[in-house]
């Protein structure tokens, strides 16, 4: 769920930040069921990211809207479908409901190939799995439109 989730951010800091898709990374900390976290970084120190910055965005008064915004993304893929009902894609079909429409990015900017995606875990399919940020478990109260 978690390596989604960084995937789901990724995609959506892109865009709030004017950085390339590519230019960001993830980095997953998970200790068994103790700890979890991920950060989102850029090693790139040119110009790009001048539309708020990516440090800015995860400041707390601007971090719940990204994030409202990146599950509402992951609500609607251009592949449902088929994207959605899918067990195993990708490398040795290691993913679920992950495709390029709504979670693989680039290969610089995963430590795992893109590979154990399934954004059902992230929002559920609305029948036989629940998200974990499945309708209650919303961050915000206004959702961003």
């Amino acid at each position: 769920m978690l390596h989604s989730l960084a995937h789901a951010l990724i995609r959506q800091l892109c865009f709030a930040c004017g950085y390339a898709a590519s230019s960001l990374r993830e980095r997953l900390y998970v200790d068994d069921e103790e700890m979890m976290g991920l950060l989102i970084y850029t090693a790139d120190g040119d110009s790009e990211g001048t539309l708020g910055g990516l440090v800015r965005q995860g400041e707390a008064d601007r971090l719940p809207q990204v994030l409202d915004r990146a599950l509402k993304d992951l609500e609607w893929c251009s592949a449902d479908p088929l994207c959605i009902e899918t067990e195993h894609q990708g490398l040795a079909g290691l993913n679920a409901a992950a495709c390029h429409s709504c979670l693989l990015v680039s290969e610089t900017s995963c430590e795992s190939a893109n590979a154990l995606l399934d954004r059902r875990l992230v929002i559920g399919d609305g029948d036989s799995i629940r998200g974990f940020f499945q309708s209650g478990l919303r961050p915000s109260e206004n959702p961003v439109v």
